[in-house]
Order: C-alpha cells, then sequence, then structure tokens
C-alpha cells in the first residue's frame, strides 16, 4: 500500500515484475497437447468412487485457521517456557496429522476399498504380495546359500586367534547374512558384530 505523509509519498506501492520469454522459449500449446490419447482418463465409475470417497472423508465447516503449524506452535513453547524459566516444555499436539480414527471408520474403509478396487482392479493387493514372496524368497535364498559357505570356517578358533582382521569383508559377511545381522559397515564394525554375536 502506498504510505503518504504531509512532506510526500514515504513508501511506494510498489509494481510487479514479469519475466518475458526469450523468442526461442516460445512453443505452440497446439503441439505440447495435440495427442489427448497419451493422458490417461478415468473412467465415469472411477470418478463415481472417487466422489464418493471424498464425501465419506469431508470434513465439516473446515477451515485453515484450524490447524496451527505444529513447529511455530513449538517455537513459541519454547521461547514462553524460556520467558518464565519453566523447566518442562509442554506438549504440542500437531493438528496436522491425518485423523486415524475417522479414517478407520467402517464407511470411509468400505469408500478406500471399492476406489481402489475400481482403479486397480481385482487382484491389485496380490500382485503386491507375489513381489513381496519373491523378495523374500530371494533372501531366503542367500541366507541359505551363507549358511553353507559359513560352515566352512571354524569361526571360533579364528576369533580366539585373532585371524578375523585377515578375513576379507565377503567372507566375514557370510557369518552375518547366516546369522540374520545387519552387514552394513566398515569392516572393523563387521568384525566386532561378530564378536559380539559369539560373545567375545
Amino acid at each position: 500500500d502506498e504510505i503518504v505523509r504531509a512532506g510526500g509519498q514515504v513508501e511506494p506501492p510498489g509494481m510487479h515484475m514479469i519475466y518475458l520469454p526469450y523468442s526461442d522459449d516460445i512453443r505452440p500449446v497446439e503441439e505440447l497437447h495435440s495427442d489427448t490419447d497419451a493422458v490417461p482418463r478415468a473412467s465415469d465409475d472411477e470418478v463415481k468412487k472417487a466422489a464418493a470417497l471424498m464425501k465419506r472423508i469431508d470434513l465439516k465447516d473446515f477451515s485453515v485457521c484450524q490447524f496451527a503449524n505444529p513447529s511455530l506452535q513449538r517455537h513459541y513453547a519454547v521461547l514462553q517456557a524460556l520467558a518464565l524459566e519453566e523447566d518442562d516444555m509442554p506438549e504440542i499436539k500437531d493438528e496436522t496429522v491425518p485423523d486415524e480414527e475417522g479414517m478407520a471408520r467402517p464407511g470411509v474403509v468400505k469408500a478406500v476399498e471399492e476406489f481402489k478396487l475400481s482403479v486397480y482392479g481385482d487382484n491389485y493387493d496380490e500382485e503386491g504380495d507375489v513381489k513381496v514372496s519373491e523378495a523374500s524368497r530371494k533372501r531366503k535364498a542367500a541366507t541359505e546359500n551363507a549358511a553353507k559357505e559359513c560352515a566352512n570356517y571354524d569361526w571360533a578358533d579364528l576369533a580366539d586367534k585373532g585371524k578375523l582382521k585377515e578375513m576379507t569383508v565377503q567372507e566375514l559377511k557370510l557369518y552375518l547374512m547366516a546369522h540374520n545381522l545387519s552387514t552394513t559397515g566398515r569392516k572393523e564394525t563387521l568384525i566386532s558384530r561378530i564378536l559380539t554375536h559369539m560373545g567375545k
């Protein structure tokens, strides 16, 4: 806003700056959106199911003012505690977190399931289960293979003689994989993890 005193204008109203594109940046819109088949379109059934879902989770008398910024509220609480020399910090309720209790209502759950069924199809969950089971099958096979390889070493003897340091990282990982331990970290970390597991 323009602020004026008796002596004249104190603060100008300002102006909008709009960056204009260079000539080679200007592209015809028709070329970008000429192929309408390339964009997937929702079917009428999918639109109806989405509308039903939105009606179920509709917030009554919604206003953005109802939800306080949790970071700001925590900041203000810290300032208040410092000013009043309080030791304990008050708990700040994060109102931006989704309402799990409301989303678990039977009507909402049914609407979500119907929407997922219309968009993804009948065997959407089965496809996810197949991927998970395939990954777990590979992981199980790797663990079994590591257990076989691990049996070739006398780990207790190697640990007692301090020869774990002479082994390769890959060999150390065989022990860890065979015992379902984490295989991440440097060589020293792997050795200490093995010794801890062996109780040495």
